[in-house]
């Protein structure tokens, strides 16, 4: 897929530029409760009687892990019409999300899954069980009612052959809709960092059907590096403080090396730590290089070349201009045609497409909406749809 953006003097009608969300989040936990059509309901039956004594969620506050202004950090208006959670009525998301922005595809990630692949106090068999029940309901109820739905594929990673197992049967056993299946979910407080060869055979199996890993922040046991914080507001502000032992754990054991095809998505992990990283990553490894013979390029080129970044959460300054000045130098650096739209629904913190700095050039803001996405994921971005351009 290459990326074109229409000449304004003579494009019909006003232009547009196509968007793809790649950070949507369903299925709330209270919503995985649910009996009849919930995700319990696709569980075994061994494990629909584990879940309802012992529970989905070990541990923590009611909507989360600390006390919250908001339920699980939801907008406001993003209950259903009927009262259900954020984030499980599909056609309600749609026209709040979809419809309102024009918005080509949306990307599923689910949160809920990090509770349960990542083995946090379940068994290994619930585990796995939970992650096939995800996403089959996911497909069920909600690839099979809009096409513009995709979704990340929830695997037991904590198990890495279950895991392995899990990305054949979704890739091969869901007919039409495997192929809606553009990533694979990791949380980025794993048992173990996620360049240990422990892991390398999912990554395999993610370079054979073309499926990136992604990361997302999570909100479990460990939400930072120095545990668990006391307040949301600090939680928050931590997240980005992850990404740097899990760049550096995927270069330095050699993993780019060995699977040189693996494509590592970073969502709602923040970007604009990226070009310090690889400053420091260089710099450490002019003098400690003799440690890692193994790798074949400079660390910031693995960097560029195998890490892709959500936009959101956007950085704030008070001043835009430091802004439009962070964006520049990340463009420099060669990472900003790695740069892709993410808007967070359903949180407060949602970034709307319009949220991009204004110093964008069109061709840049065309790819940080769809074309980048798109590109990556094999996602067609829908003609006549999108951001309209003043």
């Amino acid at each position: 897929m290459t990326l074109t953006v229409p000449d304004p003097q003579v494009a019909a009608g006003p232009l547009k530029l196509g968007i793809i969300d790649c950070d949507v989040h369903p299925l709330k936990l209270r919503e995985h409760q649910q009996r009849g059509a919930g995700v319990l309901s696709y569980l075994p039956e061994r494990w629909q009687r584990h879940a309802s004594v012992a529970g989905v969620q070990r541990g923590g506050w009611a909507g989360g892990d600390r006390p919250r202004p908001r339920e699980y950090g939801q907008r406001w208006d993003t209950e259903t019409p009927s009262g259900g959670p954020p984030g499980s009525d599909p056609v309600f998301a749609a026209e709040q999300l979809l419809d309102k922005y024009e918005i080509s595809a949306g990307l599923l990630n689910d949160l809920g899954a990090f509770q349960s692949a990542g083995l946090k106090g379940q068994p290994a068999g619930f585990s796995a069980a939970y992650c096939r029940a995800l996403n089959e309901h996911r497909v069920d109820n909600w690839l099979k009612q809009d096409p513009r739905w995709y979704a990340a594929l929830n695997v037991p990673y904590e198990l890495p052959d279950l895991a392995v197992q899990e990305i054949e049967f979704g890739m091969t056993q869901f007919d039409e809709y495997s192929s809606r299946f553009k990533q694979i979910m990791l949380a980025p407080d794993n048992l173990r960092p996620p360049g240990h060869p422990t892991y390398w055979p999912i990554y395999e199996a993610c370079v054979e059907y073309g499926l990136p890993v992604t990361f997302h922040v999570q909100t479990g046991n460990r939400p930072t590096p120095s545990g668990g914080p006391s307040y949301y507001l600090e939680e928050h502000n931590d997240y980005a403080a992850m990404n740097f032992p899990l760049v550096a754990s995927y270069i330095f054991e050699g993993v780019l090396d060995r699977f040189p095809d693996l494509k590592i998505v970073l969502i709602e992990l923040g970007w604009s730590w990226a070009v310090p990283l690889a400053w420091r990553l260089d710099a450490a490894y002019r003098v400690l290089g003799d440690e890692v013979p193994h790798l074949q390029k400079k660390p910031s080129e693995y960097l560029r070349d195998h890490f892709w970044f959500g936009t959101q959460p956007m950085e704030e300054p008070e001043e835009d201009r430091h802004l439009d000045e962070v964006f520049d130098a990340f463009y420099d650096a060669g990472m900003g045609d790695h740069l892709m739209y993410a808007s967070d629904y359903p949180h407060w913190d949602f970034d709307e497409p319009a949220s991009l700095p204004a110093n964008l050039s069109l061709e840049q803001r065309a790819a940080v909406l769809g074309g980048t996405a798109g590109k990556l994921y094999g996602i067609d971005l829908l003609p006549g749809q999108g951001y309209e351009v003043r």
